[in-house]
């Protein structure tokens, strides 16, 4: 079997950050910051992508999602749904991750707390730890917070 070299897309988020990893050259200082490098494979001869690889560089709470599984993105026309994992590479003392609800809520409640900014007071936060693993199911409402370096394997989905 041969090897295939992926390539690299930086991707500029606003809750990036101008010092990478090592092995990656940091953006310009009076460039945007970047949030993402994903890891592809662009040969002609590529087969479409099922997963897809990413390094995200946190400098500020991503938004709250959650991701349809499978049926239910079919069930909408769309591909498919997003199951993803985490490992983390790097987290500061005070780095958090978002999984599931602190307390079960209804469809109301949450619609609630969305519209008034309140759902983050809902989302179970916990500490981020250095070379921990996450499973994130589709279906299951999440966030990374600040100060994280997170290897992200995904279903490859632009669904929310």
């Amino acid at each position: 079997m041969a090897t295939t070299l992926l390539t690299t897309k930086r991707v500029e988020k606003p809750w990036g950050r101008h010092h990478l990893w090592p092995g990656f050259a940091d953006p310009a200082n009076d460039g945007a910051p970047v949030g993402e490098i994903w890891f592809e494979r662009t040969d002609p001869a590529a087969p479409e992508a099922r997963l897809l690889l990413k390094l995200l560089f946190t400098t500020a709470p991503l938004s709250i999602q959650v991701h349809p599984d499978d049926a239910f993105a079919k069930s909408k026309g769309l591909g498919n749904g997003k199951t993803e994992a985490w490992y983390v590479l790097g987290a500061t003392p005070e780095a958090k991750v978002a999984l599931g609800l602190t307390a079960p809520a209804s469809p109301e409640t949450l619609r609630a707390a969305v519209e008034s900014g309140a759902l983050k007071t809902l989302v179970n936060w916990r500490p981020a730890v250095r070379d921990e693993a996450i499973l994130v199911p589709a279906g299951t409402i999440h966030a990374l917070g600040a100060g994280l370096v997170v290897a992200e394997i995904q279903q490859r989905s632009e669904t929310t």
